[in-house]
């Protein structure tokens, strides 16, 4: 079994899955649904695909109370300005008005102004003393907010983080009902609930692995938006936590499986298992990258695939399109290029005088990817500096590289040394369009070489899926005690349907 808050477009997720089902194991994938219904589904018949609906009573509960403490105003003001104060002083106008041309004269007239005069004049004293209330408390919740977000240390994290604790409403009665012999938790959000299901598992008295796979390393992940530092600490924690309850951890590079083993003591290297894509070849191309942007053959392209946000460094390359004339940059946006950050580019773009030679695309199918970027002349990392960046090795390294495409890379530690290992490209300094620029220019002129080093079979093995899967068919038949290698295809499986639908519609 595989659980993962997310795989609508996990592309590792779907992939473990396909290796396991065609070794003859019984898959079956569980996921949050994106409209809280329950959605089942089948991978070429040969795994259950489930998407639980979910409820995120103790996220949605932490941000409730948060907005409550913020929202709490002293007893006698209140929280906002009695709108009546406009009524008030445009009656007393009116009023006044009338006394002075004369109209109904009298001094119980006159006394009752003066009453509703003072009456307004205290009215507006406390709409000033509830404006200057808020404006203090919302000074004062936004310091300490910033002080709080940038203080990783002594965090709880069910108290920040506690969706961890929907995930296993969601998942736990499932994963208890179906009774699998191994959980594979995807990513540092459901790692507990893979634990837990296992330690009652045991309680029970039935044998329970646990596969953690670990996506990124956490406590370096990037900062922006909500992601700050606190947030990160607090998932860090959860995955410190568990991690080494797991039976055997598995993540996406070298770097992160050598931090991972130091810092948590693990009792065994995490094995790595690369988040490759399949062959190009075995996919049927039917559309590429310069026919949906009209662009000749002879014409440079460059491309960046992938998401869209602050720390990728697509800014970086735009930028440097000023000092490289001629060339074009296509950016292909997942999930949408009509979105907020897009439209930041396109403005970066336009100011840089360089909007005509960048073009922002649609996304295609996750098997597509690679023959989609193949006729570009290059493929582009350019994420700026982050722990987790110098770690990583994301997917599109693969996707370019699969599909013949030199590489420009920014110089991230993992990044740079696989490059420069097997020599498909060039890497710059990150955030340096100068440098960038400088690097592509080089990359440019040498095209041919860096391909016929992409060409080589020994390079397309280790990038490729078809190598990585050997690699979890063999950690499975450790784990599992079988010979995984000659194995029929196994059937998605209908009990675990009936199950599923039968829980769902207990709740």
């Amino acid at each position: 079994m595989l659980v993962a808050n997310d795989i609508t477009n996990d592309s590792r997720v779907l992939k473990e899955a396909a290796v396991l089902a065609a070794a003859g194991l019984r898959v079956t994938l569980l996921g949050v649904s994106t409209d809280e219904r329950l959605s089942i589904d089948s991978m070429d018949g040969r795994a259950v695909i489930a998407r639980l609906p979910g409820i995120f009573r103790h996220r949605d509960g932490r941000l409730s109370r948060r907005n409550r403490r913020r929202d709490w105003r002293l007893p006698l003001l209140g929280v906002s300005i009695p709108r009546e104060l406009v009524a008030r002083r445009a009656l007393i106008d009116a009023r006044r008005a009338e006394l002075r041309l004369g109209v109904r004269p009298g001094p119980g007239r006159v006394f009752r102004l003066r009453l509703r005069e003072a009456a307004f004049a205290a009215g507006r004293a406390r709409g000033l003393l509830i404006r200057w209330q808020n404006r203090v408390f919302k000074f004062g919740w936004r310091a300490w907010d910033g002080v709080v977000s940038r203080t990783p240390w002594l965090v709880s994290w069910p108290a920040v983080v506690p969706q961890t604790y929907d995930y296993e409403e969601i998942f736990g009665p499932a994963i208890d009902r179906l009774a699998p012999d191994v959980v594979h938790a995807h990513d540092m959000h459901v790692i507990g609930v893979a634990v837990r299901a296992a330690a009652r598992a045991r309680r029970a008295g039935r044998p329970l692995k646990v596969v953690y796979d670990a996506h990124e390393y956490v406590p370096g992940i990037a900062r922006y938006g909500g992601r700050t530092r606190r947030f990160i600490a607090a998932w860090a924690g959860h995955e410190r936590d568990f991690i080494s309850a797991a039976d055997r951890v598995v993540t996406v590079s070298p770097g992160i499986a050598d931090r991972l083993e130091r810092e948590h003591r693990l009792g065994r290297r995490p094995e790595v298992v690369l988040n490759t894509p399949d062959l190009p070849e075995t996919v049927v191309r039917t559309d590429d990258i310069r026919s949906r942007i009209g662009l000749a053959a002879e014409i440079p392209l460059l491309v960046y695939s992938g998401g869209i946000t602050p720390v990728r460094g697509i800014e970086t390359a735009i930028t440097a399109l000023d000092r490289l004339p001629g060339v074009h940059l296509a950016v292909v946006a997942v999930p949408s290029p009509e979105l907020p950050m897009v439209d930041r580019l396109r403005r970066l773009a336009e100011d840089a005088g360089v909007a005509d030679r960048v073009h922002f695309l649609h996304p295609v199918g996750p098997r597509e990817v690679t023959a989609f970027l193949s006729t570009a002349d290059a493929g582009i990392i350019p994420m700026l500096r982050a722990p987790n960046h110098e770690l990583a090795m994301p997917n599109k390294l693969f996707e370019y590289s699969l599909g013949g495409l030199p590489l420009l890379v920014s110089d991230m530690a993992s990044l740079r040394e696989f490059v420069t290992r097997f020599g498909i490209g060039e890497s710059f300094e990150a955030g340096n369009s100068q440098d960038f620029a400088a690097k592509a220019e080089l990359l440019l002129g040498r095209l041919q070489s860096y391909r016929d080093r992409l060409a080589d079979p020994a390079f397309r093995q280790v990038a490729a899926w078809s190598g990585q899967a050997d690699r979890l068919r063999t950690l499975y038949g450790e784990l599992l005690g079988q010979d995984l290698t000659s194995t029929t295809v196994a059937r998605a499986c209908p009990d675990d349907v009936a199950v599923i639908e039968d829980l769902v519609g207990a709740c």
